[in-house]
């Protein structure tokens, strides 16, 4: 859906100030490989310039996106409706983009005003649109569009002009090189660079991470369906094993009943299969909700019924396959075993077990739940692998969603983690912004301390040994708290820190030697580690070298304030006295507006994995239990005889059920702490979002205490309220039986 709306767009270069579109129109028509270009010209205005009047009345100047007003493109780069069809607005009618309706409760009809200075503007809410390049808060922009008519009306008497040169190819791969060209013919670039990878990465990690939490959950669902499956099949058999004796006596084969048996699995399969194909589209609305809010409605097209229905008949053939292995114990079992002995499909001799019975120390409830428990744990193996699985299920996620919360998850986004965040942006008053933070900075005795860095582009050979350009941010602490895959931060000024995509573009690792080339020169520098980066598209490096009389692009500054009670107050306050073109925002709201909407999507995808993997170890219990107590029927019949009393028995198998969960919970925990990590790090790594290695940050009190107490109390309910089927026994009926 990405290509499709973005229509193979490739290189996005946000501009402020005048352009010289004579010569950007000369770079594009000599190149082969761009297939169409286009100027959008952007009002930027400030959200307290714009009020909503609807239920209730507001503005939106806590708003941290940048607002541009925009009239609608010719081809290319289109701002659409929910039905992907562009968007026409007629005179004073207003298109909002569906991440302000996400976060305002803004409404079809509601009143818009745009007022600036002495101009002021009433439109009226007709569309809520899409945007394929600003669809996320992570693009720290956004476009609201209005009709030609009232576009020209507000140009040149409200905001201020940016820019966007938009190039597009047939092959995204092209955007690198085409960027180092572009940035080489100094033409306008008093802004960010946005390539494709960046698009891709700002639009799709929300829906990356979803992706993967329900993968994950349907791999492990998967494993329960076939252990689920096989034990179904072997209790049916079980309670089955004179039946199957009396075929095995009067000339039936083992092809004959197997064949019986599994052409009602085979129904049953079907049946089941079809069910769950037309539940899985009528919920998938639930977890695509993020798409079709952020994309539009997404019509089934005939390839999407077709994969489907070829992913269902794998899963039914599986579903065969599984069934026909486990149906070849009946080969196994002899007339005699089934008929005469009663061992049916369990051949192994009955021993006495010499140890726990002769304990005096527990309880003889106890003892004999915690006897049978460990000699004849393979009977409960089911209820230990579920549990366990269920555990996984509700831990990986969960962690996952604690560490996108944390603030420390900054570091692996290539950026410290400090109380507030100016950025200077590019522009023609750059320097002139940056002396003007650092005077707000020095005179300010309520900062603690702060790191500075510039951004600068120079150039290095990638891995066939082309020229491209390299973006570096140069400063003293340039690199020092960031997550590295191998290495550390650049100490000396020969040394450089790059990204995990730049490593893998120029084909370079820690270590290595890496030529650098800038004013006229080569000059050679080496690599003391690579770490991850997700901004920029992930193609950035560090370094505490100055690199003098390189132009800079971007400065940055870091601070930690003496008391970090005010710093939304401090932000705000700074903000207002520097003036346009700086960017101060509260690590918080940075956090929040970088990874806000992914945590948001995440809450609603982890509880549903919560649920469902609380309901999956319920509900397998319960079935263990009904299977379980019709078997040993006769047993309980014999405990009863002896004078075990009802309570006795259900005190009994509250012990094996609570016994068994608590080692799954255990192995659980084990097993998610040893695997979550790795199965996090192979999605993102294959996902190329420029993090490959990632530290899951765990919430002990949720992690060891709520979570696994909450499921071993579910599972003690639902045993209990099973368990109670006990009383209605009649010992003379089942001996008798």
């Amino acid at each position: 859906l990405i290509y499709i709306i973005l229509s193979y767009f490739s290189l996005m270069q946000m501009h402020k100030g005048e352009i010289a579109q004579n010569d950007i129109d000369e770079l594009m028509n000599s190149r082969e490989e761009v297939t169409y270009w286009q100027t959008v010209k952007m009002i930027d205005v400030y959200g307290d310039s714009i009020t909503v009047v609807g239920k209730d009345t507001y503005d939106l100047s806590d708003c941290r996106l940048d607002i541009g007003l925009v009239k609608q493109t010719e081809e290319k780069d289109l701002l659409l409706n929910s039905e992907h069809e562009r968007v026409v607005l007629g005179k004073g009618e207003i298109g909002i983009p569906v991440i302000l309706k996400g976060m305002y409760p803004m409404e079809i009809g509601d009143k818009i005003i745009v007022k600036d200075d002495d101009v002021q503007a009433e439109f009226v809410i007709k569309e809520f649109i899409l945007d394929s390049q600003m669809n996320s808060t992570m693009a720290s922009s956004t476009r609201i569009l209005l009709s030609d008519v009232d576009y020209e009306k507000l140009s040149d008497n409200v905001g201020e002009y940016e820019y966007l040169i938009e190039a597009y190819f047939t092959d995204t791969n092209m955007a690198s090189d085409f960027q180092s060209l572009y940035e080489d013919a100094n033409l306008p670039k008093n802004g960010q660079a946005v390539t494709y990878s960046i698009i891709f990465l700002l639009s799709a990690l929300t829906d990356i991470t979803t992706v993967f939490i329900l993968l994950l959950v349907s791999i492990l669902l998967i494993v329960v369906s076939f252990i689920c499956v096989r034990f179904t099949i072997m209790a049916a058999l079980e309670e089955e094993i004179f039946e199957i004796g009396t075929m095995k006596a009067i000339g039936l084969n083992f092809k004959n009943i197997k064949e019986l048996y599994l052409n009602k699995y085979r129904i049953l399969a079907l049946t089941g299969v079809i069910i769950g194909y037309f539940i899985a589209i009528m919920i998938s609305g639930i977890f695509t909700k993020h798409i079709s809010t952020t994309f539009g409605s997404i019509k089934m097209s005939l390839l999407t019924i077709v994969l489907s229905l070829i992913v269902a008949a794998l899963v039914y053939l599986l579903i065969i396959v599984y069934c026909k292995r486990t149906l070849n114990k009946i080969k196994n079992v002899t007339v005699v075993d089934a008929l005469v002995s009663g061992n049916g499909f369990e051949n192994e001799k009955a021993k006495i077990k010499d140890g726990l019975y002769k304990s005096k120390k527990l309880a003889v409830n106890r003892l004999m739940a915690s006897r049978e428990v460990f000699y004849k744990f393979k009977n409960f193996a089911i209820v230990f692998l579920v549990v366990l699985i269920a555990e996984m299920l509700i831990l990986i996620p969960i962690n996952i969603l604690d560490t996108f919360e944390a603030p420390e998850f900054i570091t692996y986004m290539g950026s410290s983690l400090k109380d507030i965040l100016i950025e200077v942006e590019n522009g023609e008053y750059l320097e002139k912004n940056y002396e003007k933070v650092k005077q707000v900075l020095k005179s300010d005795d309520e900062i603690k301390g702060y790191y500075e860095s510039r951004r600068v582009i120079v150039k290095t050979f990638n891995a066939d040994n082309e020229i491209v350009n390299i973006h570096i941010d140069s400063g003293v602490n340039s690199g020092s708290e960031l997550q590295y895959l191998s290495g550390a931060a650049p100490n000396t000024e020969n040394e450089i820190a790059i990204s995990y995509l730049n490593a893998d573009k120029i084909g370079k690792n820690t270590g290595d030697k890496i030529i650098l080339v800038f004013n006229n020169k080569e000059q050679e520098f080496i690599i003391s580690g690579i770490y991850q980066d997700v901004t920029s598209g992930g193609f950035t490096a560090k370094s505490i070298y100055d690199f003098p009389e390189v132009e800079s692009i971007k400065h940055l500054f870091s601070i930690n304030l003496l008391d970090n009670s005010n710093v939304e107050e401090m932000a705000d306050e700074w903000s207002n006295v520097i003036g346009t073109g700086v960017t101060v925002d509260p690590m918080d709201e940075f956090i929040n507006q970088t990874l806000g909407g992914v945590a948001t999507q995440l809450k609603t995808i982890v509880l549903a994995t919560v649920i469902v993997g609380a309901f999956i170890a319920m509900l397998i219990t319960v079935l263990f239990l009904k299977l379980r107590l019709a078997k040993d029927s006769s047993d309980i019949a014999i405990l009863k005889a002896i004078g075990f009393s009802k309570k006795d028995i259900k005190q009994q198998y509250m012990i094996k059920i609570g016994a068994v969960s608590l080692a799954g919970i255990l192995v659980g925990l084990i097993f998610t702490n040893l695997l979550g990590e790795k199965f996090v790090e192979a999605a993102l790594s294959i996902s190329g979002l420029g993090i490959k290695k990632v530290k899951l940050i765990i919430n002990p009190l949720t992690q060891y205490i709520i979570y696994p107490l909450l499921l071993m109390v579910l599972i003690l309910a639902v045993t209990r309220i099973v368990v109670k089927s006990i009383d209605k026994y009649n010992i003379i009926s089942i001996i008798n039986e």
